[in-house]
């Protein structure tokens, strides 16, 4: 795993918002997935909703996606 220098844990392609944790250490694990150290729990704040408050632990971060039935695939969700 490979230790980031920031916290966002997830930029919006079409916004340009992002989600931020205001403490813990994010680590890049590959696969497109992260890993949030927050042993102190941690405020997960964006420009749209009200802010997310996470117990103290280590937090998988991925990538959502949205599986459409009609036209039978999956597709990320896009902010």
């Amino acid at each position: 795993m490979k230790k980031l220098n920031h916290r966002v844990l997830a930029e919006g392609e079409v916004t340009g918002h992002a989600h931020r944790a205001n403490a813990g250490t994010l680590y890049d694990r590959g696969g497109g997935t992260m890993l949030l150290d927050a042993e102190d729990g941690a405020t997960v704040t964006h420009e749209e909703h009200a802010p997310i408050a996470l117990d103290p632990g280590k937090w998988v971060i991925g990538i959502v996606q949205e599986y459409d039935h009609a036209a039978e695939s999956a597709r990320n969700v896009a902010d």
